[in-house]
């Protein structure tokens, strides 16, 4: 079972912890920590090491943030180098966040992969969804 911190600038964190809970409901194993205004990379390593260390020995985290090379993505690579059990993926948003639970009883290396692919897929365009639809339509009517 993996455990998922969402972590990025500002609130950003605790507004997609937020609405995942009002989706999903409640989850011990996914929880929020934002990097706010005043803070550092020091301050942000400690909340996610005070994290990784109250986890059972071996368990596997995966850490979602929002920027690539940001202070929380910095903080993370520090605490992730060297350790089989922690990895990274930037880009966070609400539909990975989803997916990401819901699929957290994979190894963590599984949860990455399946990730990386249906991430892709979340962005949608209006206007091409409609057009897939209409000729849809129209194949059927044929």
């Amino acid at each position: 079972m993996v455990s998922i911190i969402i972590s990025g600038h500002g609130q950003l964190s605790v507004g997609i912890l937020d609405a995942f809970e009002m989706i999903f409901g409640a989850d011990q194993d996914v929880q929020a920590i934002p990097f706010l205004k005043g803070e550092g990379l020091p301050q942000v390593n400690e909340k996610y090491t005070n994290v990784y260390n109250s986890l059972e020995e071996n368990k596997e985290l995966l850490i979602l943030v929002d920027v690539f090379g940001g202070t929380p993505y910095n903080a993370a690579a520090q605490l992730a180098f060297g350790k089989d059990n922690v990895d990274i993926l930037s880009g966070v948003n609400l539909p990975m966040v989803l997916e990401a639970a819901a699929g957290k009883k994979q190894s963590l290396t599984q949860l990455v992969d399946y990730l990386k692919k249906v991430s892709k897929d979340g962005i949608k365009n209006f206007k091409e969804e409609v057009a897939k639809l209409q000729k849809d339509e129209d194949e059927e009517d044929l």
